[in-house]
């Protein structure tokens, strides 16, 4: 299905991964199911197709753009309230994080 839509971000193109790939229901009055593998391995081929043509595929990141557009992190300031109390740390070195070949 990921294949069938292009392999990529039908926004930003991405297509590195596949586990950063959604499909995000057009009209979300009309979605029955999710589309990920729990769900499609116990419905019937038809009932995928039917679903599958109600949506378009998205990245993570532009998934959940779309879906929290208020969100945008040049405008935190609106969460400096939450903010209060949290105790912040440095960032984590990148050279300690182990990536599996």
């Amino acid at each position: 299905m990921i294949l069938a839509r292009g392999g990529r971000c039908e926004k930003c193109g991405y297509n590195k991964n596949i586990s950063a790939l959604q499909f995000h229901h057009l009209n979300p009055e009309e979605k029955l199911f999710e589309l990920d593998s729990r769900t499609i391995e116990r419905k019937k081929d038809r009932e995928i197709v039917e679903e599958f043509n109600k949506c378009i595929l998205l990245c993570a990141n532009c998934h959940a753009e779309l879906h929290h557009p208020d969100l945008l992190l040049e405008d935190c300031s609106k969460f400096k309230e939450l903010s209060e109390g949290i105790k912040y740390r440095e960032p984590h070195n990148l050279d300690d994080i182990q990536v599996p070949e």
